[in-house]
């Protein structure tokens, strides 16, 4: 019903009776008497949830935090919880203002009016702000049956004790939302899809904590994956991102490790994860694709990112996409690449240091030769100017989609057969041709830049930059 009272003292009263029409089994007059309820119960309560709208406050991506405001005999108290809205601010050629909000500042919730530019999770972050402002009945509630007078801090202590250090969901926005800020795109995309999925698969995830996070609900979890037809990997993708929440919620005193679901006597992600087919080319297939004399220019393309990513270390693509003038550094031994993986979150990671071949230089002289290069961009994957955020995300989404097409047409017109050539296939290829000649294996770890010792060693100049050149030299 509250939803009916929302959408009518939002968008005026056409709106929810048109809702009527397909909800028959609602009476008109109580959803009306319950929108003037819900209105004035809202003016009247100890608190409010508002944008805080600060300059110094404004996000990377232009938002401002939703923030839950208490107020007690004239004092007020901020609490923020780890979401946002957008506020833009327009001039008209008349000399008018005109605000265009995600957040209904007279209503204290997200804007559900399905114009554009809404919050994607508009909907849902209204039930959940539902969900606070419940909790904050109870929490006030609680102190006048105890005939507490409570003070700011004591609700706020509250108020955290029961949301954040418990709730599963609300840590799992907070998380969503640092992403958003730090600009890790991809991790935040990551979360968004495995908090999405726990939602379908459990209909009071909104309702869990950290404790009822067990083994049989992870054991659950997978049932309900696999009955959706997910493959192996893609229940590890969720499982592992469920993981990783956890653990950092009882790195950071969130969750307790009592109920812990994973590890030794829990859910075992190593048992999932599917042996996938070897994917890297043998050595006459690579020296045919670096010699092959090719009339498009797509497979030229192609191909020369591919060996672009292959002489550098089986760099990612989307490393290679990112990389810039202001990458290319001048040390004793020579010009190198120098950047951080985009995969790791960690600001603190050390950088990647990779000497400028002879082999490298001339993809980097044909790129600039024969493509057009964004801005300062020394590889020809961004290819749109002025992308930033989740919005240059996806394009490079999109242009990695197109490699692979590309190399797909590459493998039949060079006649390479019984393996998928994908542009990953050079990062695999790099590896086996390292470990064929002979190569130490935590050399190849290194040169790999993988984030610690399982899955390969920490940082590439943790080593002797010479050492990783000279294992380059056998490719």
């Amino acid at each position: 019903m509250h939803v009916f009272a929302y959408t009518l003292i939002q968008n005026g009263t056409k709106t929810a009776l048109l809702f009527c029409r397909f909800y028959k089994g609602y009476n008109r007059v109580l959803i009306i008497k319950t929108a003037l309820f819900f209105y004035y119960d809202m003016e009247a309560k100890n608190y409010s949830f508002r944008v805080d709208a600060t300059k110094s406050k404004v996000y990377k991506d232009s938002s401002s935090p939703v923030t839950l405001v208490i107020r007690k005999e004239g004092q007020r108290k901020k609490i923020y919880l780890g979401i946002s809205a957008t506020i833009v601010e327009i001039k008209k050629k008349d000399g008018n203002t005109e605000f265009k909000s995600q957040w209904n500042e007279k209503f204290q919730r997200y804007e559900i009016d399905g114009r554009k530019g809404l919050h994607p999770d508009c909907e849902r972050l209204n039930k959940w702000l539902d969900t606070l402002s419940g909790r904050c009945d109870e929490l006030i509630k609680d102190f006048e049956k105890k005939k507490i007078d409570w003070t700011l801090n004591q609700f706020e202590d509250s108020f955290l004790n029961k949301t954040k250090k418990k709730g599963i969901e609300i840590f799992f926005d907070s998380h969503i939302q640092k992403l958003n800020d730090a600009g890790k795109i991809g991790n935040k995309i990551c979360y968004q899809n495995t908090l999405h999925i726990l939602q379908k698969f459990d209909k009071d995830f909104g309702k869990k904590i950290f404790s009822e996070i067990d083994k049989k609900f992870v054991n659950n979890f997978h049932q309900f994956l696999y009955s959706e037809g997910c493959a192996n990997n893609t229940i590890v993708y969720y499982q592992k991102a469920l993981r990783a929440l956890i653990n950092k919620a009882i790195e950071e005193g969130e969750a307790s490790a009592t109920s812990y679901p994973f590890g030794k006597d829990g859910y075992s992600i190593a048992k999932v994860c599917e042996v996938t087919d070897k994917r890297y080319l043998p050595s006459e297939h690579l020296e045919t694709i670096k010699t092959a004399i090719l009339d498009k220019y797509v497979l030229n393309w192609s191909r020369n990112l591919f060996l672009f990513s292959y002489y550098c270390q089986g760099m990612s693509f989307v490393d290679v996409a990112h990389l810039k003038r202001t990458d290319i550094v001048q040390l004793e031994s020579g010009k190198y690449l120098k950047y951080r993986r985009q995969k790791t979150e960690a600001k603190q990671t050390r950088f990647i240091h990779i000497k400028i071949t002879d082999q490298i230089q001339t993809l980097l002289n044909w790129f600039e030769d024969h493509c057009t290069l964004i801005g300062d961009y020394i590889t020809p994957v961004v290819s749109i100017e002025g992308y930033k955020g989740e919005e240059l995300y996806t394009h490079i989404r999109n242009r990695y989609k197109k490699l692979n097409i590309h190399l797909k047409a590459l493998a039949t017109e060079l006649k390479i057969e019984g393996i998928k050539l994908t542009s990953y296939v050079s990062r695999h290829s790099y590896a086996m041709r390292l470990k064929n000649s002979g190569i130490a294996e935590d050399v190849i770890s290194e040169a790999l830049g993988h984030k610690d010792l399982s899955t390969t060693k920490v940082y590439l100049d943790s080593f002797q930059n010479d050492e990783i050149s000279k294992a380059n030299e056998v490719l």
